[in-house]
């Protein structure tokens, strides 16, 4: 059953809670309906490309349903849109939806379609599709396409749940759609925080009674600084992704959170989100349990083959895709037993110490163990003897510095193997923002 039929069905279950009150399947659908109406009154004659600017929201979710059932393409983009020139002209939007809470604004673009190949491919298939940017943060963001339809579909399984969700992961984010349609598809609230400030977070599952939460080691890491884990009480499920978890910091959040269950995910813009199972509670290792997906590991390197596979980049090579369908996702793994994985980093985060290879989460996760550690962040710098050596970067609150470092460094000792020792250790104020960076 779609996305949309199953809103009668809900009808007077909330969907969606923020800043602007809490919204029913009935109002929602409403919306949907509303939206339709007003694509009408553009009298397009073939797919389109829209921009659809704002966050999570009724109107956002309602324009963005209504596009998809009409078989248009569009990009969802947060923030404003004079913050997306480039992007707008590289998909060439002939229209800019931006939506606020419960309202929106039309504003035409440019009068021609988009010439591109994948474009004409897809409507060549009658299919809608989905443009999603990544991060750009090791070069122009890249534009991934999708058939919008097939993604959709993959959720017709999900079964109707009570258990509220929140929204953390961004609008234009695969992990912050991926959130938003599992909600929709089993008739669950989505709560939207008004920041992802930990504070504005803890409020927003208080107040709306969340039980699961998605959310990446970094921000799960900020929530345990920040002290409001006795807000959380409603929390049921945490799931984690995006960047790999240290077992130090696990091990921290199961002793905070007794009574919630951790599980990890793992997906890419380009092969979509995935069912992943653990061994145990407490372990880093996942296996992959969607008949949707294959996978193997070549050379340390997860390859992937999904059926919710991008149709290609716009602006980008599509070399990281082999003739028969792998995606080489990039990310470095290390095999377990009975068919599991561990996702030690991106391949290009890579220390190479005098020809010994580690990876930052490996010292990232003894550091994190130490009391006294707020955060930290593993990375090689130039060496003239050995290529690269380690270093780390710590956030502490602590007022006797050098004893934290003859701490962190006794600990690396005794735990890791000489060439993943840190040489220096440095205090920072925050290193969130550095580590951010490091995500797909």
């Amino acid at each position: 059953m779609s996305l949309l039929s199953r809103f009668a069905a809900y009808a007077a279950k909330p969907a969606l809670a923020g800043e602007w009150g809490v919204v029913t399947y009935e109002e929602l659908a409403a919306l949907v309906a509303k939206a339709r109406a007003s694509l009408a009154q553009l009298k397009l004659d073939r797919p389109t490309a829209f921009g659809l600017v704002g966050e999570h929201g009724p109107a956002a979710t309602a324009w963005l349903l209504a596009l998809a059932e009409a078989g248009h393409f569009v990009a969802p983009l947060s923030g404003n849109a004079a913050e997306h020139p480039a992007k707008l002209a590289l998909i060439n939007a002939q229209w800019i939806v931006v939506v606020e809470a419960k309202e929106w604004k039309l504003l035409p673009r440019v009068d021609e379609p988009s010439a591109h190949p994948l474009f004409a491919q897809l409507r060549a298939q009658g299919a809608a599709g989905l443009i999603l940017f990544s991060s750009g943060t090791s070069g122009a963001p890249k534009a991934m396409v999708q058939d919008f339809g097939k993604l959709l579909a993959s959720y017709e399984s999900r079964h109707e749940s009570d258990l509220a969700m929140l929204a953390l992961l961004g609008f234009d984010h695969i992990g912050g759609l991926n959130t938003l349609f599992n909600a929709l598809a089993a008739g669950s609230l989505l709560a939207v925080p008004v920041s992802r400030a930990p504070v504005d977070v803890a409020a927003t599952i208080a107040r709306h009674r969340v039980a699961i939460l998605p959310a990446s080691p970094t921000f799960l890491n900020l929530l345990l600084a920040a002290g409001v884990t006795g807000d959380l009480a409603s929390l049921r499920v945490i799931t984690y992704g995006t960047e790999p978890m240290p077992e130090s910091l696990l091990a921290r959040l199961k002793s905070a959170f007794p009574r919630v269950r951790f599980i990890q995910t793992f997906g890419t813009s380009e092969t979509g989100i995935t069912r992943t199972g653990s061994p145990d509670a407490g372990s880093t290792f996942l296996r992959f349990e969607d008949p949707a997906l294959e996978w193997k590991v070549v050379v340390d390197e997860l390859w992937l083959r999904s059926r919710t596979q991008i149709a290609g980049y716009l602006n980008a090579s599509n070399d990281r895709f082999t003739a028969d369908g792998w995606f080489r996702t990039g990310d470095k793994v290390e095999q377990g037993p009975d068919g599991t994985l561990r996702i030690l980093g991106r391949m290009g985060e890579m220390i190479n110490v005098g020809g010994e290879k580690l990876m930052p989460a490996e010292v990232e996760s003894v550091v994190l163990g130490v009391p006294g550690v707020a955060d930290c962040r593993v990375r090689g710098e130039p060496h003239p003897l050995t290529g690269q050596t380690v270093v780390v970067d710590v956030v502490t609150s602590a007022s006797d510095q050098e004893a934290l470092r003859a701490a962190i460094r006794s600990a690396c000792r005794e735990r890791l193997a000489r060439h993943k020792i840190p040489t220096r250790v440095t205090f920072v104020a925050s290193v969130s923002g550095e580590r951010m960076k490091k995500k797909r």
